[in-house]
């Protein structure tokens, strides 16, 4: 054992803590993602066998911490308002030096495997149908282990982790923003706050923003045409299918009635994600029995339910400049996938979907530190370029 490894080795003491700057032990936990390496305990024996990068941490090559300081700042002591001033001043760094481009923005929810999965297996939902059910713990287990995960599903897979709402500039790659839920959260919800936080704090706009179908809102929609003055390319959802008992009901006096009683029918609610309102009959409201009921519900139903779809014009066809399905809008939407890229190369060369921690600040962290050192690449690779011209 090294000199250094014997003499820092307990992380409970708070005097060879506090020996460390948060500044050099910040510098230390972005070494990970920067030079690709598998797990948090190989920062300090990479320190060790390269005292460039030691010195370049503030460190002496005799003093490197063990590796429970590391974790121990990751985990507890950064917080993630200090993450996110680093993260969104590297942000306005970019912006400052014209790397980010105002063209078009990226918006997707990747999702990561939580670690209460060990092995990161293909889940069915069902411990009975899963054919990992004899050789692992069982979700129940990994349920009380991390209680910030939940089950999710998307394409018929079946995923238990944590969502990364992500924004990305489609030319420079630079990520913009970026919220960290449960992976059961729709991606909807999280939509307009992320936009509001970037125009807020780097008071950044792109001239548009595409996003996939997930996203395709009539909030959405008005939120950036009208507020951020720019255009949304998301796909279409399917139409609200036809009800076969469209006609039951007709308008009158611009109210929903029924036409076998000449009733008006009672609001239900709506469905937001059709952009749909909804109705029901008046069999039973105040009293009243239909006489046509038998022959309208089916067994055990005690009212009928209609749904009518609203017509938004900026959701269907989209804005004049690009309407929805026009050669500009389909060449647009292809640049989402530049978000998807960034995830998956952040996977690969930054170990953001490798991480052993339940709390949730501490994966908060992780995957900010991966971004920040993404963006940092991105940075330098501006320059480099710059200098060579």
């Amino acid at each position: 054992m090294s000199l250094s490894r014997s003499l820092f080795k307990k992380s409970s003491d708070e005097k060879i803590s506090s020996y460390y700057s948060p500044v050099s032990k910040f510098k230390m936990l972005l070494l990970r993602p920067l030079k690709n390496l598998p797990c948090d305990a190989e920062i300090p024996r990479f320190l060790e066998e390269n005292d460039k990068y030691a010195k370049a941490c503030g460190l002496s090559p005799l003093a490197i911490p063990h590796e429970s300081q590391i974790n121990r700042f990751k985990n507890h002591e950064i917080t993630p308002i200090e993450l996110l001033a680093i993260f969104y001043f590297m942000v306005t760094v970019a912006i400052t030096h014209k790397i980010a481009d105002s063209y078009l923005a990226a918006i997707d929810s990747p999702i990561l495997d939580s670690h209460a999965n060990p092995l990161h297996k293909t889940l069915t939902g069902s411990c009975k149908t899963c054919p990992y059910a004899h050789t692992c713990s069982h979700p129940a287990e990994w349920v009380s282990t991390d209680v910030n995960a939940s089950f999710t599903v998307k394409h018929s897979n079946y995923s238990y982790g944590h969502k990364v709402h992500t924004m990305v500039d489609s030319v420079s790659n630079l990520v913009m923003g970026l919220f960290v839920s449960p992976s059961n959260l729709n991606d909807n919800p999280l939509f307009i706050p992320l936009l509001k936080v970037i125009d807020t704090i780097v008071r950044f706009r792109f001239k548009k923003y595409a996003a996939d179908k997930g996203y395709d809102d009539k909030d959405n929609y008005h939120f950036v045409v009208n507020e951020l003055k720019a255009e949304l390319i998301i796909p279409h959802r399917e139409e609200t299918k036809t009800s076969p008992s469209l006609e039951l009901f007709r308008i009158k006096d611009q109210v929903y009635h029924c036409t076998k009683v000449d009733m008006p029918l009672r609001p239900n609610g709506s469905d937001k994600k059709q952009n749909a309102v909804m109705f029901k009959c008046p069999n039973g409201f105040d009293g009243f029995s239909c006489p046509h009921a038998t022959g309208c519900l089916k067994q055990g139903q005690t009212h009928k339910t209609f749904k009518v779809q609203i017509q938004d014009d900026l959701r269907i066809f989209g804005t004049p400049t690009t309407p929805k399905g026009s050669l500009q809008w389909k060449d647009d939407f292809k640049k989402r996938t530049s978000v998807e890229r960034v995830f998956s190369d952040n996977k690969r060369v930054r170990q953001v979907a490798s991480f052993l921690n339940f709390n949730l600040t501490a994966i908060f962290t992780h995957v900010v530190v991966a971004f920040v050192a993404h963006n940092l690449t991105v940075i330098f690779d501006h320059f480099k370029d710059t200098f060579r011209t």
